[in-house]
């Protein structure tokens, strides 16, 4: 197989198809034309000489010299339509022989265009060219050349065979190299659409990065902010009556910046894995992590009841689907980040179940839901409405992405007796090697 060609697909080239016509010039090449006059000016001088005569030839005369040439002449054509010369040759030497002329080095057209019809026709062409020739030699013989010996004969011979066998062998190269010629072209084009598959790779690659990091920075700094807004403000309301209180809300507004900021260094962390000396990379959060999630925004004053069941025989419990644990610790961050946000809610229940086949992801609160008046704290402290979905609908987003990237599925919306209702399932026998993390 040469670069990618499917199995039982074929090199194509002019040489390998013998029906195929060959790559053949369409005018007379210069070497063409000085070897065709050369072999005129042999000819001619032969047969005005007379030195190849015998006493029974007829005498040199303008007629000779024509015929000599038509019989030699028509080589300069020879690349050109190689079968018409051969015939050509063939036509003018059996016409010098017709009129008793002597014969002389006119045979050397014959052999040339022989030669040129193995090596340069098409194999269709060089077939044709054998039963010309011997049709030739057959009519060259019914004449009877009174100036032709036996060892001249066998010299003719010679000289036809042996441009059959070189024309044979330059044709066999050359469709060799033509071959090989393809073969390369197939390779060079091969690993242009290798280096461009290579190349749109890494742009994916890179692509589904940006958006794996972003969405790891929305997660991260979503949640922190609001936990922070939601503190400081509680704390700028307890600062003159309660100093205390707001001093503790103050320490975990501190808490949740450092908290962050050592998420936000795991995730670019990341980014520096190529360097020489690459940076500590801390584990990515999972299950384990969701009691000090679920404290964190406690702190900020939403009570939370966490049920975590994950039995021993559950898939989980082996730590082996990091990627799953991830993409479930973002889902309940995201959904409690959304109750601190959106909801007004004075409780949430979070419910994350595992078996042997699936992972499950309940968050509920008790606040007003998907209303478009939800309540929210403006700049200033004061209550203003918002529109709950489109406020939500990045975070609403990036959890379905993160769920359906193992296949499972995520559900959201108003529960049917009052507050907001976030469900999600993960299949765990699908993502035995753990996904992506």
């Amino acid at each position: 197989m040469i670069g990618d060609r499917q199995p039982g697909e074929t090199v194509s080239t002019a040489a390998a198809d013998p029906d195929e016509r060959p790559r053949l010039f369409s005018r007379p090449t210069a070497g063409d034309v000085v070897l065709a006059t050369a072999v005129v000016a042999v000819a001619v001088a032969f047969q005005v000489t007379g030195l190849d005569a015998i006493p029974a030839n007829r005498s040199p005369d303008a007629l000779g010299v024509l015929l000599t040439v038509a019989a030699v002449a028509p080589l300069a054509l020879r690349r050109v339509w190689p079968l018409a010369v051969l015939l050509a040759c063939l036509l003018g030497l059996l016409l010098l022989i017709t009129f008793r002329y002597s014969v002389g080095a006119t045979s050397l057209g014959v052999v040339v265009a022989f030669y040129t019809c193995t090596a340069w026709g098409s194999r269709r062409a060089a077939k044709a060219s054998v039963a010309v020739l011997a049709v030739g030699i057959v009519s060259a013989a019914a004449l009877g050349p009174i100036d032709l010996s036996l060892e001249g004969a066998l010299v003719q011979v010679a000289l036809l065979v042996g441009g059959w066998v070189i024309g044979w062998g330059v044709r066999e190269r050359r469709e060799l190299h033509a071959v090989r010629a393809t073969e390369a072209r197939y390779e060079v084009e091969a690993a242009r659409r290798q280096a461009e598959m290579e190349r749109e790779r890494a742009s994916r690659a890179t692509a589904e990065e940006r958006l794996r990091i972003t969405r790891e920075l929305h997660d991260v700094l979503g949640h922190a902010v609001s936990v922070m807004v939601v503190q400081s403000g509680a704390a700028e309301q307890m600062l003159d009556h309660d100093p205390a209180a707001a001093r503790v809300a103050l320490q975990q507004i501190a808490s949740t910046g450092r908290s962050s900021l050592a998420d936000i260094r795991r995730v670019l962390g990341r980014l520096r894995e190529d360097e020489e000396t690459p940076a500590r990379i801390e584990p990515s959060p999972g299950l384990d992590d969701l009691p000090a999630l679920v404290a964190r925004v406690e702190a900020a004053g939403l009570p939370i009841r966490l049920h975590l069941a994950i039995g021993a025989s559950s898939a989980l419990s082996t730590g082996s689907h990091p990627g799953v644990e991830l993409a479930a610790y973002r889902v309940v961050q995201e959904a409690l980040t959304n109750c601190l946000k959106h909801a007004s809610a004075s409780s949430v229940e979070v419910t994350v179940a595992a078996d042997t086949d699936w992972l499950s992801i309940r968050v509920r609160d008790d606040g007003v839901g998907a209303s478009l008046q939800t309540r929210r704290l403006g700049p200033d402290g004061s209550v203003v409405p918002a529109d709950w979905a489109a406020a939500s609908g990045l975070g609403l987003s990036g959890m379905r992405e993160r769920v359906s990237v193992y296949g499972g599925d995520l559900q959201a919306g108003p529960s049917n007796d009052g507050g907001y209702l976030v469900t999600a399932r993960i299949p765990l026998a699908a993502n035995e090697t753990g996904g992506m993390t």
